[in-house]
């Protein structure tokens, strides 16, 4: 029986920014990555990680093809950012961007009945 526990780790997102990014059409794929990416930021304290397409894929179950178009859509909508660009020996380093005014994704529309 799982039995997980706040004292194995955390990451610590903000209200606010599970607010904003509730609010912005991104698929499943594209979530995933998010908490992927919250998990070994965040999780760690960090602003920004080494996360490799590669590595994504194995932690995620995703193929890789598609961990690679949808990383490149939220990088385009500015939801995650590029620290710095791929190597020969290190991936690209990423990093979540929570100013959520500039992200450039479409909100959902939201009808309040």
């Amino acid at each position: 029986m799982a039995c997980p526990q706040k004292e194995n780790g955390y990451s610590p997102i903000a209200n606010e920014i599970l607010d904003a990014i509730s609010k912005v059409q991104i698929n499943g794929t594209q979530a995933v990555i998010i908490f992927q990416l919250w998990r070994y930021t965040y999780g760690f304290s960090r602003k920004s990680h080494y996360l490799s397409e590669t590595f994504i894929s194995k932690a995620t179950g995703i193929n890789k093809r598609c961990i690679s178009r949808e990383m490149k859509s939220l990088i385009a909508g500015k939801i995650i950012t590029v620290v710095s660009e791929s190597t020969f020996t290190k991936p690209r380093v990423i990093a979540f961007n929570k100013n959520y005014d500039e992200w450039l994704l479409k909100n959902r529309c939201h009808t309040v009945v």
